[in-house]
């Protein structure tokens, strides 16, 4: 059985929400990360940050990776190497990791994409969202025989939320 579950599907149709869910049920330490767009830190503007699981942290300039509309650049890969590695880093000695969510933005990010594989090819389970997308990161995830992929729609996402349960895939039992 896969030891690493991620949640995909359209955007709002509740993939998070069910990853929180099944982080109620968690009760040991947690690593890894979130993303989170907001308007709260450059008015008028969305811009998206990280924000490393288990932390009580609020989206700031500090934890900025981009603001939407704005084209993409090196400085978006060097800022996922940055917050992402720091993410994956600190959740060393985690019981879970998470990964909420990875998605295009990430594709030219070689440190980031290299801590990500090094954690899909090791022992502590992985609970994640990968944001559907015509890429070889996407690709690469989908298919690495540690993850079980499972695609969340607006029908099927309250079933969902009743039958994934953390143990069912939890450290490859």
């Amino acid at each position: 059985m896969a030891r690493h579950l991620f949640l995909t599907g359209e955007k709002g149709v509740g993939k998070t929400t069910l990853i929180k869910a099944l982080l109620a049920q968690y009760q040991g330490p947690v690593g890894g990360f979130f993303t989170l767009k907001t308007t709260g830190v450059r008015p008028g503007r969305y811009s998206v940050h990280l924000l490393q699981a288990g932390r009580e942290e609020a989206p700031a300039e500090e934890n900025l990776l981009f603001c939407c509309g704005d084209p993409i650049s090196p400085a978006l890969a060097a800022r996922f190497d940055r917050l992402g590695c720091a993410a994956l880093a600190a959740g060393r000695g985690a019981g879970l990791l998470v990964m909420d969510e990875i998605g295009p933005h990430e594709q030219d990010a070689q440190g980031f994409c290299r801590a990500v594989f090094q954690a899909l090819d090791g022992e502590v389970p992985i609970l994640g969202v990968l944001q559907r997308a015509d890429t070889p990161l996407y690709a690469r995830i989908a298919n690495h025989p540690q993850v079980r992929l499972v695609t969340v729609t607006t029908e099927t996402r309250d079933a969902l939320g009743r039958t994934l349960a953390l143990s069912a895939w939890q450290g490859g039992a």
